[in-house]
Protein backbone atom coordinates (compact mmCIF):
# COMPACT_ATOMS: atom_id res chain seq x y z
CA UNK A 1 0.00 0.00 0.00
CA UNK A 2 1.24 3.23 -0.92
CA UNK A 3 0.67 6.54 1.32
CA UNK A 4 -1.02 7.76 -1.90
CA UNK A 5 -3.93 5.58 -1.04
CA UNK A 6 -3.65 6.04 2.79
CA UNK A 7 -5.75 8.70 4.18
CA UNK A 8 -4.42 10.43 7.77
CA UNK A 9 -5.71 9.11 10.76
CA UNK A 10 -5.38 10.23 14.71
CA UNK A 11 -7.05 13.70 14.43
CA UNK A 12 -8.86 12.98 16.91
CA UNK A 13 -9.07 11.85 20.38
CA UNK A 14 -9.91 8.29 20.99
CA UNK A 15 -13.42 9.27 23.30
CA UNK A 16 -14.29 11.68 20.32
CA UNK A 17 -14.06 9.18 18.08
CA UNK A 18 -15.80 6.54 19.84
CA UNK A 19 -18.98 8.50 20.27
CA UNK A 20 -19.10 9.31 16.57
CA UNK A 21 -18.59 5.39 15.75
CA UNK A 22 -20.93 4.23 18.36
CA UNK A 23 -23.87 6.81 16.42
CA UNK A 24 -23.09 5.31 13.47
CA UNK A 25 -23.20 1.62 15.02
CA UNK A 26 -26.66 2.75 15.50
CA UNK A 27 -27.38 3.70 11.71
CA UNK A 28 -26.03 0.50 10.41
CA UNK A 29 -28.49 -1.66 12.26
CA UNK A 30 -30.89 0.63 10.25
CA UNK A 31 -29.55 0.28 6.82
CA UNK A 32 -28.78 -3.28 7.61
CA UNK A 33 -32.22 -4.03 7.94
CA UNK A 34 -33.05 -2.95 4.85
CA UNK A 35 -31.36 -6.05 3.45
CA UNK A 36 -32.31 -7.96 6.00
CA UNK A 37 -36.20 -7.40 4.59
CA UNK A 38 -35.72 -7.14 0.99
CA UNK A 39 -32.27 -9.07 -0.14
CA UNK A 40 -31.99 -12.84 -0.04
CA UNK A 41 -31.13 -14.69 2.82
CA UNK A 42 -27.48 -15.63 2.75
CA UNK A 43 -26.36 -18.95 4.95
CA UNK A 44 -24.19 -16.74 6.65
CA UNK A 45 -26.86 -13.76 7.19
CA UNK A 46 -24.55 -12.10 4.29
CA UNK A 47 -27.52 -9.66 2.81
CA UNK A 48 -27.08 -7.91 6.23
CA UNK A 49 -23.45 -6.90 5.37
CA UNK A 50 -22.19 -4.17 3.40
CA UNK A 51 -19.12 -3.31 1.24
CA UNK A 52 -16.80 -0.48 1.26
CA UNK A 53 -17.53 1.77 -1.82
CA UNK A 54 -14.50 3.99 -2.47
CA UNK A 55 -16.89 6.03 -5.39
CA UNK A 56 -19.12 7.15 -2.60
CA UNK A 57 -17.12 6.75 0.44
CA UNK A 58 -19.37 4.47 2.30
CA UNK A 59 -20.57 1.25 3.53
CA UNK A 60 -22.96 -0.33 1.06
CA UNK A 61 -25.51 -3.27 0.75
CA UNK A 62 -26.55 -5.40 -2.21
CA UNK A 63 -28.60 -4.03 -5.16
CA UNK A 64 -32.29 -3.98 -4.06
CA UNK A 65 -34.36 -5.28 -7.15
CA UNK A 66 -37.90 -4.19 -7.52
CA UNK A 67 -40.75 -6.28 -9.54
CA UNK A 68 -42.75 -3.94 -11.09
CA UNK A 69 -41.89 -1.80 -14.19
CA UNK A 70 -41.74 1.40 -12.32
CA UNK A 71 -38.99 0.19 -9.82
CA UNK A 72 -35.49 1.45 -9.77
CA UNK A 73 -32.43 -0.93 -8.37
CA UNK A 74 -30.71 0.70 -5.24
CA UNK A 75 -27.76 -0.21 -2.68
CA UNK A 76 -28.82 0.90 0.45
CA UNK A 77 -25.97 2.63 2.53
CA UNK A 78 -24.33 4.40 5.28
CA UNK A 79 -21.99 6.84 4.85
CA UNK A 80 -19.41 7.95 7.51
CA UNK A 81 -18.22 11.65 6.54
CA UNK A 82 -20.15 13.62 6.62
CA UNK A 83 -22.88 10.84 8.30
CA UNK A 84 -25.66 9.92 6.29
CA UNK A 85 -28.03 6.79 5.25
CA UNK A 86 -28.32 6.65 1.41
CA UNK A 87 -29.95 4.80 -0.99
CA UNK A 88 -27.07 4.63 -4.21
CA UNK A 89 -27.99 3.24 -8.15
CA UNK A 90 -25.62 1.19 -9.70
CA UNK A 91 -22.99 3.76 -10.33
CA UNK A 92 -23.01 4.71 -6.60
CA UNK A 93 -24.00 7.91 -7.25
CA UNK A 94 -26.74 9.12 -4.22
CA UNK A 95 -30.44 8.61 -5.46
CA UNK A 96 -31.68 9.42 -2.07
CA UNK A 97 -29.78 10.76 1.27
CA UNK A 98 -30.55 11.65 4.90
CA UNK A 99 -28.02 13.56 6.28
CA UNK A 100 -27.70 12.32 10.38
CA UNK A 101 -27.51 15.58 12.20
CA UNK A 102 -30.65 16.07 14.03
CA UNK A 103 -32.66 12.99 12.86
CA UNK A 104 -33.28 10.26 15.81
CA UNK A 105 -33.12 6.50 14.63
CA UNK A 106 -36.75 6.18 14.34
CA UNK A 107 -36.98 9.15 11.86
CA UNK A 108 -33.71 7.31 10.34
CA UNK A 109 -35.93 3.37 9.93
CA UNK A 110 -39.23 5.49 8.58
CA UNK A 111 -37.26 7.54 5.93
CA UNK A 112 -35.73 3.75 4.95
CA UNK A 113 -39.30 2.52 4.82
CA UNK A 114 -40.43 5.35 3.23
CA UNK A 115 -38.04 5.62 0.69
CA UNK A 116 -37.34 2.44 -0.06
CA UNK A 117 -41.31 2.02 -0.83
CA UNK A 118 -40.86 4.66 -3.44
CA UNK A 119 -38.18 3.71 -5.25
CA UNK A 120 -39.72 -0.21 -5.04
CA UNK A 121 -42.91 1.34 -6.43
CA UNK A 122 -44.53 -0.68 -3.66
CA UNK A 123 -45.36 -0.69 0.18
CA UNK A 124 -43.03 -2.91 2.24
CA UNK A 125 -44.32 -6.03 3.18
CA UNK A 126 -43.53 -5.38 6.87
CA UNK A 127 -41.75 -2.94 8.61
CA UNK A 128 -37.81 -3.02 9.44
CA UNK A 129 -36.79 -4.69 11.75
CA UNK A 130 -35.97 -2.34 14.87
CA UNK A 131 -34.33 -4.70 17.51
CA UNK A 132 -30.36 -4.22 17.94
CA UNK A 133 -28.78 -5.72 21.11
CA UNK A 134 -24.89 -2.99 20.68
CA UNK A 135 -22.86 -0.87 22.48
CA UNK A 136 -25.41 1.39 24.81
CA UNK A 137 -25.47 5.30 23.09
CA UNK A 138 -28.30 7.85 23.82
CA UNK A 139 -28.96 7.76 19.97
CA UNK A 140 -30.04 4.33 20.33
CA UNK A 141 -31.13 3.64 24.18
CA UNK A 142 -33.39 7.22 24.56
CA UNK A 143 -34.12 8.57 21.38
CA UNK A 144 -31.97 11.24 21.16
CA UNK A 145 -31.30 12.61 17.54
CA UNK A 146 -27.94 11.63 15.92
CA UNK A 147 -25.35 14.60 16.16
CA UNK A 148 -22.68 15.22 12.89
CA UNK A 149 -21.29 18.55 15.39
CA UNK A 150 -18.00 16.68 15.21
CA UNK A 151 -17.40 16.69 12.33
CA UNK A 152 -13.56 15.71 12.44
CA UNK A 153 -14.82 12.23 14.19
CA UNK A 154 -16.56 11.06 11.62
CA UNK A 155 -13.81 11.88 9.26
CA UNK A 156 -11.54 9.94 11.21
CA UNK A 157 -13.66 7.24 11.00
CA UNK A 158 -13.95 6.97 6.88
CA UNK A 159 -10.23 7.20 6.79
CA UNK A 160 -10.26 4.02 8.85
CA UNK A 161 -12.96 1.71 6.99
CA UNK A 162 -11.63 3.58 3.75
CA UNK A 163 -7.78 2.44 4.45
CA UNK A 164 -8.86 -0.91 5.80
CA UNK A 165 -11.15 -1.63 3.31
CA UNK A 166 -7.86 -1.33 0.64
CA UNK A 167 -5.41 -3.04 3.25
CA UNK A 168 -7.85 -6.19 3.33
CA UNK A 169 -8.70 -6.36 -0.28
CA UNK A 170 -4.61 -6.58 -0.83
CA UNK A 171 -4.63 -9.32 1.49
CA UNK A 172 -7.80 -11.19 0.28
CA UNK A 173 -6.14 -11.26 -2.80
CA UNK A 174 -3.07 -12.85 -2.05
CA UNK A 175 -4.90 -15.34 -0.32
CA UNK A 176 -6.75 -18.23 -1.94
CA UNK A 177 -9.73 -19.04 -0.28
CA UNK A 178 -10.35 -15.46 0.90
CA UNK A 179 -13.86 -14.22 1.14
CA UNK A 180 -14.84 -10.67 -0.14
CA UNK A 181 -14.06 -8.05 2.47
CA UNK A 182 -17.16 -7.41 4.37
CA UNK A 183 -18.32 -5.10 7.36
CA UNK A 184 -20.59 -6.92 9.46
CA UNK A 185 -23.45 -4.46 11.07
CA UNK A 186 -22.87 -6.80 14.89
CA UNK A 187 -19.80 -6.20 15.65
CA UNK A 188 -19.41 -3.06 13.20
CA UNK A 189 -15.90 -4.66 11.92
CA UNK A 190 -14.19 -4.85 8.59
CA UNK A 191 -12.89 -8.01 7.58
CA UNK A 192 -12.33 -11.39 5.18
CA UNK A 193 -12.20 -14.51 6.39
CA UNK A 194 -9.50 -16.91 4.83
CA UNK A 195 -10.34 -20.58 4.53
CA UNK A 196 -7.76 -23.18 4.74
CA UNK A 197 -9.87 -26.31 4.87
CA UNK A 198 -12.71 -25.26 1.68
CA UNK A 199 -15.54 -27.55 1.29
CA UNK A 200 -15.29 -28.34 5.54
CA UNK A 201 -18.55 -26.38 7.28
CA UNK A 202 -17.50 -28.15 10.32
CA UNK A 203 -16.76 -25.93 13.29
CA UNK A 204 -12.93 -27.41 13.25
CA UNK A 205 -12.73 -26.04 10.01
CA UNK A 206 -9.56 -24.49 9.90
CA UNK A 207 -9.54 -20.35 9.01
CA UNK A 208 -7.83 -17.01 9.58
CA UNK A 209 -9.71 -14.15 10.42
CA UNK A 210 -8.68 -10.54 9.18
CA UNK A 211 -9.89 -7.26 9.65
CA UNK A 212 -10.57 -3.59 11.44
CA UNK A 213 -12.59 -2.71 14.61
CA UNK A 214 -13.68 0.66 14.92
CA UNK A 215 -13.35 0.36 18.50
CA UNK A 216 -15.92 -1.55 20.86
CA UNK A 217 -16.49 -2.00 24.35
CA UNK A 218 -13.30 -3.73 25.05
CA UNK A 219 -11.12 -1.80 23.11
CA UNK A 220 -12.55 1.56 22.39
CA UNK A 221 -10.28 2.60 20.28
CA UNK A 222 -9.67 1.26 16.66
CA UNK A 223 -7.34 -1.85 16.39
CA UNK A 224 -6.08 -4.10 13.56
CA UNK A 225 -6.20 -8.04 14.36
CA UNK A 226 -5.88 -11.14 12.78
CA UNK A 227 -7.30 -14.34 14.57
CA UNK A 228 -6.70 -18.04 13.67
CA UNK A 229 -9.49 -20.50 14.04
CA UNK A 230 -9.67 -23.01 15.89
CA UNK A 231 -7.34 -21.03 18.52
CA UNK A 232 -3.92 -22.25 18.52
CA UNK A 233 -2.35 -23.03 22.22
CA UNK A 234 -0.61 -19.45 23.73
CA UNK A 235 2.49 -21.66 24.60
CA UNK A 236 4.38 -20.83 21.73
CA UNK A 237 3.14 -17.98 19.95
CA UNK A 238 5.37 -16.19 17.04
CA UNK A 239 6.82 -13.11 16.67
CA UNK A 240 4.91 -10.18 14.85
CA UNK A 241 6.03 -7.20 13.02
CA UNK A 242 4.47 -3.97 13.52
CA UNK A 243 4.10 -3.43 16.90
CA UNK A 244 1.78 -6.55 17.03
CA UNK A 245 0.83 -8.53 20.19
CA UNK A 246 -1.23 -11.02 20.93
CA UNK A 247 -3.79 -11.30 22.84
CA UNK A 248 -4.74 -14.36 24.81
CA UNK A 249 -7.79 -13.23 27.21
CA UNK A 250 -10.91 -14.21 26.04
CA UNK A 251 -9.72 -14.84 22.65
CA UNK A 252 -6.63 -15.83 20.81
CA UNK A 253 -5.78 -13.15 17.90
CA UNK A 254 -3.08 -10.38 17.01
CA UNK A 255 -3.52 -7.10 17.71
CA UNK A 256 -2.49 -4.02 16.39
CA UNK A 257 -3.69 -0.43 18.11
CA UNK A 258 -4.38 2.64 16.71
CA UNK A 259 -2.16 3.97 19.65
CA UNK A 260 0.85 1.80 18.70
CA UNK A 261 -0.10 1.93 14.68
CA UNK A 262 -0.06 6.23 15.25
CA UNK A 263 2.94 6.38 17.49
CA UNK A 264 4.99 8.39 14.46
CA UNK A 265 7.62 5.65 14.70
CA UNK A 266 7.14 4.70 10.90
CA UNK A 267 4.90 5.07 7.66
CA UNK A 268 1.42 3.58 9.40
CA UNK A 269 0.64 2.00 5.81
CA UNK A 270 3.22 0.21 5.46
CA UNK A 271 3.34 -0.79 9.65
CA UNK A 272 -0.42 -2.06 8.85
CA UNK A 273 0.57 -4.28 5.98
CA UNK A 274 3.80 -5.58 7.57
CA UNK A 275 1.72 -6.60 10.80
CA UNK A 276 -1.12 -8.26 8.85
CA UNK A 277 1.12 -10.28 7.02
CA UNK A 278 3.72 -11.36 9.63
CA UNK A 279 -0.21 -12.01 11.61
CA UNK A 280 -1.12 -14.55 9.00
CA UNK A 281 2.03 -15.74 8.12
CA UNK A 282 1.93 -16.57 11.63
CA UNK A 283 -1.16 -17.99 12.27
CA UNK A 284 -0.70 -20.70 9.29
CA UNK A 285 2.13 -21.91 10.96
CA UNK A 286 0.56 -22.36 14.19
CA UNK A 287 -2.60 -23.95 12.17
CA UNK A 288 -0.27 -26.09 10.55
CA UNK A 289 0.98 -27.60 13.51
CA UNK A 290 -1.94 -28.78 15.09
Amino acid sequence: MTNNTWHPLGRVSAERLADARRQLHWAAQAVAAVGKRLLEHQADYGEQSFRWSEEARALAQGTVSGIVPESEPFRPALRPSPPALLLLDADSRPLRELPLDGPTLEKAFRWLEEESASLLGRPLDEPLDRSADIEAHPVGCSGAPFSAADAEAFEDLAAWFGNAHRLLTRLADSNPGASAVRCWPHHFDIATLIHLDPGDASETARSIGAGLSPGDTGRPAPYLYVTPWPYPSTNKLPDLEGGGIWNTQGWVGAVLDAATLLDGSGDPAHRAERFVESAVAGSRALLAAR
